[in-house]
């Protein structure tokens, strides 16, 4: 035991005579790869199989008809996550479930997430089929009744969204006093009808069409429940922000697969694979960048 004592100074001199050889750059370089090995960064492993949320309606078929094509030469493959509203594309995007979703406009995506709490970002718009006033009883907006029941979308932006419509088919005034996005129906500083409303979600107006006199329906939902959107009673003219996203997670804009996208977006061919006639995108309204 004594003698165990008596070696640990030896020990400790030894010790520190070997670190005063060591130079500057060697501390360095060990420090380095201590670090290193602690704290290893996995190389990012970029993503080829790609899940894309899609509500019903177009948006699907858009992008893999118009975007997927030009995509698939770069090695990338895509699976369709059907939803039948419009709040679990933006959760399920939020939870990893999917990789991007393509189905809803600027507006209610920025709402959406700064209720929900979540950290997504629009990275391009697309072409967008409008809202539309739509009937099964009447041919024209003037035909509509006195008293007429009009279904319009229960959630807050596409309600306000829906009473900007009527109001620019001259059904309806908006209070010119309070913010036009927010609108409600007791904001209506003139019925002219007397209309009735009656709010339900998005996804059952088409269904529930004829139950009511008029329905103004998202775009989306009317292109896939197979209503006719030229022959609506009134087809929306789009504002700014209210024209259709590919939205992502904000973590996920630097991604590849994200430049891939926009690279396609912005590109002849997509612009030449929607103004084809035969597409079934043609009649949509379409981003500003197209006419650059």
């Amino acid at each position: 035991m004594k003698q165990k004592i008596m070696l640990l100074p030896v020990i400790i001199i030894m010790l520190l005579a070997l670190s005063a050889c060591m130079s500057v750059g060697d501390s360095a370089e060990i420090s380095a790869i201590i670090d290193s090995a602690a704290y290893r960064i996995e190389p990012v492993e970029e993503r080829r199989i790609l899940k894309l949320g899609v509500a019903a309606g177009p948006y699907g078929d858009m992008f893999m008809e118009t975007i997927l094509p030009f995509l698939a030469p770069k090695g990338y493959t895509v699976e369709l996550v059907l939803y039948d509203d419009f709040i679990q594309p933006n959760i399920a995007l939020s939870n990893y479930e999917v990789d991007l979703n393509m189905f809803q406009h600027y507006r209610y995506l920025n709402s959406f997430k700064f209720e929900h709490d979540l950290d997504l970002s629009a990275i391009a718009e697309i072409p967008t089929v409008s809202m539309g006033v739509f009937s099964s009883r009447y041919r024209t907006l003037e035909d509509i009744n006195e008293n007429a029941v009009v279904a319009i979308p229960d959630d807050a932006t596409n309600l306000a969204r829906a009473l900007r419509v009527l109001e620019a088919a001259g059904v309806v005034t908006i209070n010119p006093q309070i913010d036009k996005s927010r609108a409600t129906v007791e904001d209506l500083s003139r019925n002219q009808k007397n209309l009735r409303f009656t709010l339900m979600p998005a996804n059952q107006l088409v269904s529930e069409l004829s139950q009511v006199d008029v329905a103004v329906i998202n775009g989306n939902f009317a292109f896939a429940g197979g209503l006719n959107i030229a022959g609506a009673l009134y087809n929306e003219v789009l504002l700014e922000g209210y024209v259709n996203v590919i939205a992502v997670r904000t973590e996920d804009l630097a991604r590849q697969f994200v430049q891939d996208i926009l690279d396609v977006i912005h590109s002849n061919d997509f612009r030449n694979a929607i103004i084809d006639p035969n597409s079934g995108f043609s009649g949509f309204q379409r981003p500003q960048y197209f006419a650059g």
